[in-house]
């Protein structure tokens, strides 16, 4: 499989907080299929700050620096998966003080999965993305990242360097484009449900910027 060449975009309904690849929902006027809001301004996602590592990290990926894609590409993944939480825990109402001490708390992936997931949202992630066909992603999000933390914690066992090689970077860069239709969906299923809408205040990611900030400021790239 080769891996896209750019992240995919998205556009966040500031009402509900539902997300849409479709380029037509750019336009404020496009009415939002999950709550009917009109006329307001469409937030990008991911935000421009991850679009950037995300280039980044494809550029690695293409020279061949396969070290360095699979450490920033399993960093960008958690990144990923933190903002998904940030928004289920804005979708109950909590404020930014309490989401940012609440992630502080909880700072290991593995218990972000295991426990904060499952408690926020009723459901495990593993039958989250087994629901929305994505089954194997969170045995392959696990190895990679028990890969990334032997070597970066100089692991005694010498085959980890070997193993952090461009098989392991190409298996980075798919579960990092698969990453973003799942946590999109996982998004519109436990945010953007109907049930949580939150008028005119748009959302404020604990990564900044609201939906004036990350509006569109020329053409709507396709």
């Amino acid at each position: 499989m080769t891996p896209a060449a750019k992240a995919p975009l998205f556009w966040e309904c500031p009402s509900c907080g539902y997300l849409s690849k479709d380029p037509a929902f750019a336009d404020a006027k496009t009415p939002c299929p999950e709550c009917r809001a009109s006329g307001v301004t469409k937030r990008r996602f991911p935000p421009d700050t991850q679009r950037l590592l995300d280039d980044r990290i494809r550029g690695y990926y293409r020279d061949g620096e396969s070290q360095i894609t699979v450490i920033l590409g399993a960093a960008l993944l958690e990144a990923l998966l933190e903002d998904i939480l940030d928004r289920i825990m804005a979708a109950h109402g909590a404020d930014i003080a309490i989401r940012g001490t609440l992630l502080d708390t909880v700072r290991a992936i593995g218990q972000r999965l295991s426990r904060l997931f499952p408690d926020l949202t009723g459901v495990e992630f593993e039958d989250a993305a087994a629901e929305l066909g994505y089954r194997d992603f969170p045995k392959r999000w696990r190895k990679v990242r028990q890969i990334r933390n032997a070597f970066i914690h100089d692991t005694p066992y010498r085959d980890v360097e070997g193993a952090l090689d461009q098989t392991t970077a190409l298996e980075v860069m798919v579960l990092l484009d698969q990453a973003y239709t799942l946590f999109v969906s996982l998004n519109n299923k436990f945010v953007a449900d109907g049930r949580r809408h939150r008028g005119e205040a748009p959302h404020v990611s604990l990564h900044g910027g609201t939906a004036e900030d990350d509006a569109p400021k020329g053409p709507v790239e396709p």
